[in-house]
Formats: C-alpha cells, structure tokens, sequence
C-alpha cells in the first residue's frame, strides 16, 4: 500500500509539472542570444515568458529582425511602460530574430549561419508569443526579445478576458482645430496619465487628470496630422486611439 501512495505521489507531482510548464508557457530556445545584435543594451526581466495579442504592425529592419508590434490581452498591460505607450502606441514590441534580410553591415555577424524558423504572423492575427522579456535600453520601451516562437491562438479565452473595472474615456471633438477634450465616465479615484505621440512615435504631450472628469489639451501648438492617446490608470491600460488635427 505504502508503495502504492508513493506511485500515486509521483503521478501527480509530474502532472503538477507538465501543467505549471503549459500554463507558464515556458518554451524558449537560450542559443537564440548568441545571435541577438547588441544583446549587451537589452535588461532582462524574464528570461521566458508567454503573451498573447493581435498583431498591430511589422517592421522589417536594416539588421535583419522583424519589429512585431502586439496589442496585448488585457492580463499583459502590465508588461507596457510609459515608452511603450509614447513611442509604439501601446503596444509590446516582439522581435524574431534574422526574419529578413540583414543589410545592416555591423549586424550581418549576428544572423551568420542562422535560420529563422519562427512563423511570421500577418497584420490583424492573434497570436502566442513565447522569449525573453526584456527592456531596451537604447530606446527605453519594453520588447519580448529573442523570440522563440509564435502561434495562432489565444492564452486565455475571449470570453475569459473581463474588462478591468475602468471608467470609459471619450474624446471630442475629432478632427479638433484649437481644442481637444477627454472625458471620463466618471469622477477618477487615482490619477490617469494620457501621452500624446504623431504618427511617427514622437512624444506630443503628457498630461493627468484627476479630480475632474474633463481634460482640455490645446492644439494650436500640434501641427495638422494624425495623434495618438494613450491612457493609464493605476498602471493598467485604459484606453487608446487616434485623432486629428487640422487648421
């Protein structure tokens, strides 16, 4: 009997270890640094981790990574900083590595003899992304970086991604000339912190309201084109869109 107890023991231990395994979604590939450009500006957090989200945008750059910015499920706001939301619309930036072709001439050592073997999803598709989440010195925002893998699908169920309890934020008007207000729902209980970025990423404004449901923000000074908002509160995301100015 006692041998009986310990068999049954060891079962459920090694059950215990697959789903902590499949649950943490802790499958990446260590060799992938030996072929991370400058691996020596990223600071790692994790050394793996699973995120899921739909995919924004692709960058192909100069050293040969694809630049994946993700839309992540509402349980990963937590893995966005300010740089994130100012500088990639909020979005976590994913990076497979030698996806394309390398012109960069200091990087092209880095790619040597390697093959990426890491599915390229198309813009709009949800996804798994498996690699190191890490901090990008240089630049200051969040990435998963290497990354091991990416599949079709989701972490958690659609129907099992609950809103946080947030108050709603509206803008208006849109297209604004001389103004642009952000109105909340209801009166905030901590401050929310909106970043203003233009099209291209560049840091417009920072603003904060608290205490009041309204914020105005003066546009004379944003020349016409497209903006960005992104909005935080208590260091979960709230909300984010675009508007236009023009004169």
């Amino acid at each position: 009997m006692k041998g009986l107890y310990i068999l049954l023991f060891s079962l459920l231990m090694c059950f215990a270890s697959l789903f902590k395994s499949e649950s943490s979604g802790a499958q990446c590939t260590d060799s992938l640094w030996s072929h991370v450009y400058h691996s020596y500006r990223l600071f790692t957090h994790d050394s793996c981790m699973a995120v899921s989200g739909k995919i924004f945008s692709l960058i192909y750059e100069a050293d040969g990574d694809i630049h994946i910015r993700l839309t992540v499920d509402s349980p990963y706001t937590y893995l966005l900083n300010a740089v994130n939301y100012s500088g990639q619309y909020g979005k976590l930036v994913c990076e497979p590595l030698c996806a394309t072709t390398c012109t960069q001439a200091d990087a092209i050592a880095s790619c040597a003899g390697f093959v990426n073997t890491v599915y390229i999803p198309a813009v709009g598709e949800h996804v798994i992304v498996r690699g190191s989440y890490v901090t990008d010195n240089d630049h200051g925002w969040n990435e998963l970086h290497p990354v091991t893998s990416i599949t079709v699908g989701y972490l958690y169920a659609p129907a099992n991604i609950q809103p946080d309890n947030l108050p709603a934020l509206n803008i208006y008007p849109n297209p604004a000339k001389t103004y642009m207000k952000f109105s909340l729902s209801e009166k905030p209980s901590s401050p929310v912190y909106i970043t203003i970025s233009d099209a291209i990423g560049r840091l417009a404004g920072q603003y904060q309201l608290f205490e009041t449901t309204e914020l105005e923000v003066n546009t004379r000074f944003l020349p016409s084109g497209k903006y960005y908002y992104h909005a935080n509160k208590d260091e979960k995301h709230l909300s984010s869109g675009s508007f236009i100015v023009i004169k």
